[in-house]
């Protein structure tokens, strides 16, 4: 059956290292399309609103149940296919309240990590003999178009440094996470979950977790180090005025509960950073340097640090990639991609690219 197949899958990739996030990301990919491949097959027609219950809060139990007549055998590589056309031109749900702003289909990178899990899990399958053909291996994935990073120019990135505490309710707070992001290239994640502990020696180095657990080890700028020295303290009165303790090193100004998803109760109260809270100090301080536009969140300060670390010489591709902790060198060579305009400019420099003055007739 699916359900018990999936939850072994599932704690085999725990037991690799796989992120607390990539296996939710996994199951939410498998999950939808074994969905639709059973609504296909024409035993699942209340199943959607269960499993979107279950979100919410539902019994684990119950969402489990609902895969029952599900048998992986039955599965064919038309089945898949069908499913993931489905997934490609169903209306995004994030769009529900401004449908006209929906794009028609769902990006190709998106198209691509749904495939690639549920290549992932039939061959997985496969291997541990679970079924006689794996129905995944000639799903073909979709090109995904190539995009350049999104990068602040240098001056918004030094104005972004200079004025993240202005108008901030905790300025000291607010001056670290957009020092993390610009100075040291952390992702959104990696700034919510840095831990107080993760920092070693005189704040000279911290400890990133990133992508698959992997670790990495990275020196701390002058920038940062007065960041973290500033906030500190003002971390440790917030905590003793709320009566609360929290592992993260960026906390939430405010308290909010941690609610049980199997049960839907609020087990506790937690300051700890959150992705959403991280996001929001940099979105806000964004739309006031007037630098807040699509693809231009987060991310873009971790692309300024690499664009512009480049740029400068500070790094080689190898410094880069260990800094930034991508497990291809492939991905970081995308900053050394060149632009359009930047290209045209090179190429209207060119010493023999000026126009020739007119030979007499």
């Amino acid at each position: 059956m699916y359900a018990p197949t999936l939850e072994r899958w599932l704690a085999d990739l725990a037991n690799t290292g796989r992120s607390r996030r990539t296996l939710e990301a996994y199951r939410s990919d498998v999950d939808d399309t074994m969905l639709t491949v059973a609504g296909m097959k024409g035993f699942a027609t209340n199943m959607k609103a269960s499993i979107t219950a279950d979100a919410d809060g539902a019994d684990e139990p119950a969402r489990l149940a609902m895969f029952e007549q599900l048998d992986l055998t039955s599965i064919t590589n038309d089945d898949l296919i069908a499913a993931i056309a489905d997934y490609r031109t169903r209306p995004d749900p994030r769009f529900r309240t401004n449908p006209q702003r929906a794009p028609e289909e769902r990006a190709p990178a998106t198209v691509a990590r749904r495939t690639a899990a549920i290549r992932t899990f039939f061959a997985w399958c496969y291997e541990h003999d679970l079924i006689a053909a794996d129905p995944a291996a000639k799903l073909r994935t979709p090109q995904r178009r190539k995009r350049l990073p999104k990068a602040l120019p240098p001056t918004v990135a030094t104005n972004a440094l200079d004025e993240a505490a202005a108008g901030s309710r905790w300025p000291e707070r607010d001056e670290l996470i957009v020092a993390l992001a610009l100075a040291c290239g952390l992702r959104l994640e990696e700034i919510a979950t840095l831990t107080v502990d993760s920092i070693v020696g005189d704040n000279e180095f911290v400890i990133v977790r990133g992508k698959g657990d992997k670790e990495r080890r990275l020196g701390v700028p002058p920038v940062v180090r007065e960041a973290i020295d500033a906030y500190l303290p003002t971390r440790a009165i917030r905590l003793e005025r709320l009566g609360l303790d929290a592992r993260t090193l960026v906390v939430s100004s405010r308290p909010r509960p941690v609610v049980d998803k199997r049960t839907g109760a609020t087990k506790t109260m937690t300051v700890e950073a959150s992705r959403e809270s991280v996001a929001y100090v940099v979105d806000r301080l964004l739309r006031r340097l007037g630098a807040r536009r699509d693809h231009v969140r987060v991310h873009a300060l971790r692309h300024t640090f690499a664009t512009l670390g480049l740029q400068a010489g500070t790094f080689n591709l190898r410094q880069l990639q260990a800094a930034l902790g991508h497990a291809s060198l492939a991905t970081t060579q995308l900053y050394t991609e060149v632009a359009d305009d930047d290209l045209a400019d090179a190429m209207a420099r060119h010493p023999l690219a000026a126009s020739r003055p007119s030979q007499p007739g």
